[in-house]
This record gives C-alpha cells, sequence and structure tokens, in this order.
C-alpha cells in the first residue's frame, strides 16, 4: 500500500483523480467554464479569467500550444452553456 503525504494536494488532485496534469487542466477549464456561464458571469470577466488561467495552465504543462487549446475549449462550452441557460 502507498503512502500519501497528506498535504501533498498536487499529487492527491492531479495524479489519483484523473491521472495526469494534461486531463486535470482540461477538466478544470470545463468545470470552470460551466459554472460561469451557469451562473452568468459576465463575457470580459470570463475572458480575463480564462486567459489567465490558460497561460498560468500552459506555463505549467511547459508548451505553449496548450494556451490556445484551453481558450478555445473553455469559449466554446462557456458559449454553448450559456445559450442553453438563457
Amino acid at each position: 500500500m502507498a503512502y500519501i503525504e497528506p498535504f501533498d494536494f498536487k499529487k492527491i488532485f492531479v495524479n489519483y483523480f484523473l491521472g495526469n496534469q494534461e486531463l486535470f487542466i482540461f477538466a478544470f477549464t470545463i468545470l470552470f467554464s460551466y459554472v460561469a456561464a451557469k451562473y452568468q458571469m459576465s463575457n470580459t470577466i470570463f475572458l480575463s479569467l480564462l486567459v489567465i488561467g490558460s497561460v498560468m495552465f500552459a506555463a505549467y504543462i511547459g508548451e505553449a500550444i496548450y494556451i490556445l487549446f484551453l481558450f478555445l475549449t473553455g469559449l466554446i462550452i462557456f458559449r454553448m452553456v450559456a445559450s442553453l441557460v438563457a
């Protein structure tokens, strides 16, 4: 049985919930976009938070193309859910 450090949140959330970093960041972006659209966050605030999050997560992964992928995914999910809610 493996011992898990109690405050090693990176290992607990990233590795044990979804398996790797890319899936965790993708799931977080989808969840954030859904919640923002569900509670009708304004477009300006959502886009600024999405850009900051995309840059932060792309720096964490180390791949620049990931910025564009996260931004487009989050924007599509936000627009889709916002149109369903309204």
